[in-house]
């Protein structure tokens, strides 16, 4: 069975963080040249929540902020759920689902050591399958 760990081993842990006080816009620009659908929001060790393309849409389009003036702090989503690198690809799965959401830090030993999404999911089970046929 494949696990969170065999995942990051294959694409990488990079996590792209940004501190609180940074503006949406800022982040947009991180996330698009990155090309990734969120971002950690940390400072130094400490983390305070993540920053998706929902969060974006919802929180700061949607509700007619100004990107540009507008700071991580007030529009993140606070941590509420993450992974560990020995949880299987079927726990995260069922996590994503049951709480709709794409994205999940990998946190082990109090750290973020990785992210994975609902698309590495995916491309594991398809890497699974190509395996066995």
């Amino acid at each position: 069975m494949s696990t969170v760990e065999k995942i990051l081993n294959r694409k990488g842990p990079d996590v792209i963080t940004a501190p609180p006080s940074t503006t949406v816009d800022e982040a947009a620009r991180l996330m698009a040249q990155a090309d990734v659908g969120c971002l950690m929001v940390k400072q130094g060790n400490q983390l305070y929540g993540i920053f998706t393309e929902r969060d974006l849409l919802k929180r700061v389009v949607g509700a007619g902020k100004n990107p540009s003036t507008t700071v991580l702090a007030e529009v993140m989503t606070g941590i509420v759920q993450s992974c560990r690198l020995a949880d299987s690809v079927q726990h995260v799965r069922d996590i994503m689902n049951r709480r709709q959401i794409r994205h999940l830090p990998v946190i082990e030993d109090g750290s973020l050591v990785g992210m994975i999404s609902l698309r590495d999911i995916l491309d594991e089970r398809v890497h699974e399958l190509e395996d066995k046929g």
